[in-house]
């Protein structure tokens, strides 16, 4: 268990840094103390399930990001869902055969 909430607070701490935010600026977008933060990153205190949502809404990741093990921190996916939506409301009929085509070819060869 020990381990599991080093690996958790490392990885807030890591995406933090990508924001460029310091533990004063995230603390209080997510409403906890900058002392329970750095106890958070560092592994020595648990968060709740509350907690871990603003964490993750302040930060633009996703949870299975900041949890799992052997995953990359990253952005939530919506930047891209948002733009693809966009490209396919914006694509014409031809396109749009040409897109469904194409994911039906990947599909059919493992890559999806």
């Amino acid at each position: 268990m020990k381990n599991d909430l080093k690996h958790v607070g490392a990885n807030i701490r890591t995406a933090r840094k990508r924001k460029n935010l310091t533990l004063e600026v995230l603390s209080g977008l997510c409403d906890v103390s900058e002392s329970f933060l750095g106890m958070v990153e560092r592994g020595s205190s648990s968060i709740s399930i509350e907690t871990l949502i603003a964490i993750c809404e302040a930060l633009d990741v996703t949870a299975d990001s900041l949890i799992m093990k052997g995953r990359e921190v990253n952005a939530r996916p919506s930047d891209k869902l948002d733009t693809l939506c966009t490209m396919l409301k914006n694509a014409t009929d031809d396109d749009l055969d040409f897109y469904m085509n194409f994911v039906k070819l990947c599909r059919g060869s493992g890559r999806f």
